[in-house]
């Protein structure tokens, strides 16, 4: 880029940015009520989940707009810093916002260079940017984060701190938030010089709002209507422009909560098969349709309507099917979990190469896990006397479709051994009855490799939340033995989860990311499995990374007021992480 000279201060001419006087300032419009922000949330360079309602506990939010090589940024960054020093026993929260789409790692490296100390959030659809109202880069926005609100939009500081006219709006904005009482606030707004940033989605899509017949349509069909349909296990059914319009507040909220597409993961860290990504393009024509009021167009065809879904099982008829117990769930209560034993006709050992749940009332299967166990097995006796017992496989929230083992490998069921169910029903208000049938698709050929499962957890052991944390973290760890090839991890944690990380630490002590699961929802727990499996050596060490919010901001936090304990109901905790893998050097 080059370097000008205007009235003493150095500016950069970007392709995506243009930089003016960066003293200049103007006001517009002082007086007007506070401006109300919808909840949003993103993650950071380091991959670190924010939302804004989880700022409530903070009395002020102060972000600032960043784009690499602004200038503005660059001049500002002390102007930061002092005001942070000014307020730092103030109960207020600092972030920048990346607002020019540019790459996690580009970012990453620009505030390591320019000492930006405070966590660096990546808006790489810019609708954050667009709903605060931001254009240009060097511009500061302060929220009132408990009641979604901008105080003031403007620039950080023009000169000197004493007398200051904008670092005066800015300590306005500021105690006033700090009283707690901004429910008669107004936004205070200014103008600002900074670097201009190009917003092409919002212009594109202002100039001719998108389609609902041949935009919109079709980004449901591919992210959202396998949910949302008719019996699905999604709220309500995406099957005509009038009922997607009339969810589409509440579509927008989910969409920039990330909430929606369910199971979604750091894009950042490896790629997964059924991670439910959705790309920024088809994020902004949602949004950006639903913020034009959802139109119909002229288009009267409905793309929504007559849609066809597969029933029953994935994969065609099972060679086996068995089934879980035939069981009344009551209309209310707790339901303790309950592990029925499934005898197997099998008259020689056989190798499973896919199994799939299919419960007959799934609104009150939690979950199920299936475990191949040895013919003597009962829980009645000690747990040394019960042999080995091996995961098969589970149903859980997001869990849906047939789960088929990688080519190559299948799960061993001996002959004589059973199959274990670990089954955890829940109420939901009227009594019902489920008999869930589980699916058995046996392999013609023995596999080259056995396809394992691992549980690394505490097993609930230790596990104390304290009453109020926010941020409880735990960790666990396992070292292979020998190498193996890794091809799925599912975190298991229950409400109070907030997030958690695999990592592989090898035997040079370099390491590797494998997943982040950087807001963990215990509604979505599919078993995320890798596009291109990940071989390690032996003597590797697995780490799973995790945190527990156990506080009034968590809506999962039973009692935040109390102390958490391990244990299996839903109010209690767990700490879990599954790694699915087969040895390289048998068979």
């Amino acid at each position: 880029y080059e370097m000008h000279s205007v009235t003493g201060v150095q500016t950069c001419a970007l392709p995506i940015f243009a930089t003016g006087l960066l003293a200049t300032l103007a006001y517009v419009s002082p007086t007007q009520a506070a401006d109300p922000i919808g909840n949003f949330a993103l993650l950071d360079v380091k991959g670190d989940f924010h939302q804004l309602n989880k700022y409530g506990y903070q009395d002020a939010l102060v972000i600032v707009a960043q784009a690499n090589g602004c200038e503005a940024n660059y001049e500002d960054n002390f102007k930061y810093k002092l005001l942070e020093t000014d307020y730092k026993n103030a109960n207020i929260s600092y972030l920048m916002l990346n607002i020019a789409g540019e790459s996690r790692d580009a970012v990453r490296q620009e505030a390591e260079t320019f000492d930006y100390e405070w966590p660096m959030l990546i808006d790489s659809s810019q609708l954050v940017a667009e709903s605060l109202g931001i254009t240009k880069a060097g511009e500061v926005v302060i929220i009132d984060p408990q009641r979604m609100q901008i105080l003031y939009r403007g620039p950080v500081q023009s000169g000197a701190r004493a007398n200051d006219p904008v670092r005066m709006k800015i300590d306005t904005a500021l105690e006033t938030a700090l009283t707690g009482d901004t429910r008669s606030a107004e936004t205070i707004a200014m103008a600002a010089d900074g670097c201009e940033v190009a917003f092409p989605g919002k212009q594109m899509h202002a100039s001719s709002a998108p389609d609902y017949v041949n935009d919109i349509a079709p980004i449901l069909k591919e992210q959202c209507v396998d949910c949302h349909r008719k019996g699905g296990i999604a709220p309500f059914a995406m099957d005509s422009h009038q009922m997607v319009m009339g969810w589409s507040t509440m579509m927008r909220e989910t969409l920039m909560t990330k909430r929606m597409p369910p199971a979604q993961v750091d894009p950042d860290i490896k790629h997964f098969q059924n991670a439910r990504y959705i790309s920024d393009e088809d994020l902004q024509t949602l949004v950006h349709w639903i913020d034009a009021g959802a139109p119909r167009g002229d288009n009267m065809v409905e793309p929504l309507a007559g849609l066809t879904f597969q029933e029953g099982w994935d994969l065609g008829e099972p060679d086996l099917v068995v089934y879980a117990e035939d069981f009344v769930v009551p209309a209310t209560g707790v339901i303790d979990y309950r592990y029925p034993i499934i005898d197997l006709p099998f008259e020689d050992d056989v190798w499973v190469k896919a199994v799939q749940f299919v419960p007959q009332e799934r609104s009150v299967v939690h979950h199920m896990i299936a475990s191949i166990v040895e013919p003597q097995y009962s829980r009645e006796l000690e747990a040394e006397e019960r042999g080995e017992v091996r995961f098969l496989e589970g149903y859980a929230p997001g869990k849906e479709a047939a789960t088929v083992f990688p080519e190559g490998t299948g799960v061993l069921i001996p002959k004589g051994y059973k199959i274990r169910l670990d089954s955890h029903y829940t109420t939901m208000g009227k009594e019902v009855r489920d008999r869930t049938a589980i699916g058995i698709y046996l392999s013609d050929e023995v596999p080259e490799h056995e396809f394992r499962t691992y549980r690394l957890s505490h097993e609930g052991q230790n596990l104390v939340i304290p009453a109020g944390e926010m941020d409880h973290r735990m960790y666990a760890s396992y070292t292979f033995d020998k190498e193996v090839t890794l091809f799925a991890f599912r975190p298991h944690m229950h409400t109070r989860g907030k997030d958690m990380r695999f990592k592989v630490i090898y035997p040079d002590h370099s390491s590797e990311d494998l997943i982040n699961v950087a807001n963990y929802n215990f509604n979505w727990q599919p078993t995320y499995r890798l596009t291109d499996p990940l071989v390690i050596p032996a003597g590797s060490r697995v780490v799973i990374d995790g945190a527990f919010d156990n506080s009034e901001f968590n809506p999962g936090a039973v009692d935040p007021s109390v102390d958490s304990l391990g244990g299996l109901q839903t109010w209690d905790e767990m700490f879990a992480g599954y790694l699915t893998y087969t040895y390289n050097d048998e068979m």
